[in-house]
């Protein structure tokens, strides 16, 4: 089944709470069969802004052999400022391919300019292959695969977008996926009214000020630099993190899951760096020396 933007209308209540703009979907909607699809309009300009699919289809896999691939995708469309956070995974076989990999977070996450957005219009939530030619090989990835056998209930896609004023607003889609990866269920979607302006995952109110960050201790979270890199070692999940220069520009923003990571600043100019470190509202920042 495909909902379009005219049947959302229907399958809706919005309303406006302070600052925030939150639709509950009633019911859900559940697409559990291949070809099904939906879009949100948030903007009601008459184009969707972030489409979702339930896919099925075939094609050269593992050992140059025909294998049946079974997705679910999440993508922005309308303009190249709409986003999702998430990560990115190269592919070097067949010619090299780059997968857009939206990450589930949990509630109370902050939603803002330092989160890593990607524009992609497929971007994996869970994805499956199965190569029936010997040797038989069943391959799975992205964030939301249930990979041991739980579902993914009520988690947030982060989602920015931009209207036709060109005015930025920051949101979150919550989402289940069960049935071993094959069927996606999307609840409800709340944003920011005002412009610019963070939101928290699951909040339905909104912020007539602002999202309030502490600083404070990230448990087990270093930060040191060598050379021109930058090394991050945290045993928490989805820290995001910005790096800049001391007049306030920012060189690098991205996200990282647990364990270890090396970022490379190779173009940077020699000098002291600040990296900003954040999990839901509580902020670290660490003082670098970068030397090219």
């Amino acid at each position: 089944m495909q909902y379009s933007a005219a049947a959302l209308a229907l399958l809706s209540a919005k309303a406006v709470y302070s600052q925030a703009v939150y639709t509950d979907i009633d019911p859900d909607v559940i697409l559990e069969e291949p070809g099904e699809s939906f879009g949100i309009d948030l903007d009601d300009d008459g184009l969707n802004d972030f489409n979702f699919f339930n896919k099925s289809f075939t094609t050269t896999v593992w050992y140059g052999d025909i294998g049946e691939v079974k997705v679910l995708y999440a993508g922005a469309f309308d303009n190249e400022a709409n986003g999702i956070i998430g990560q990115t995974a190269y592919f070097s076989g067949y010619g090299g391919y780059t997968y857009y990999l939206p990450v589930p977070l949990e509630s109370d996450i902050v939603i803002d300019s330092i989160a890593s957005f990607h524009n992609a219009n497929y971007q994996t939530l869970a994805n499956e292959i199965y190569k029936p030619e010997f040797p038989p090989t069943t391959g799975h990835f992205g964030y939301w695969y249930p990979w041991f056998g739980e579902n993914i209930s009520y988690k947030y896609l982060g989602i920015k977008f931009t209207d036709d004023d060109n005015i930025n607003r920051y949101g979150w889609i919550r989402c289940s996926v069960i049935d071993s990866g094959r069927t996606l269920i999307i609840h409800d979607y709340a944003y920011e009214s005002k412009p610019d302006t963070p939101i928290l995952t699951g909040d339905t109110i909104g912020d007539t000020t602002t999202v309030s960050i502490e600083e404070g201790e990230l448990f087990g979270l270093t930060v040191y630099s060598f050379g021109n890199s930058v090394f991050i070692h945290t045993p928490l999940n989805n820290i995001q993190y910005r790096i800049m220069n001391l007049q306030g520009e920012v060189i690098l923003n991205e996200q990282v899951t647990s364990g270890s990571s090396k970022l490379d600043l190779n173009t940077a100019e020699t000098g002291v760096y600040l990296v900003e470190c954040r999990q839901e509202k509580i902020r670290k920042t660490f003082k670098v020396f970068i030397e090219n």
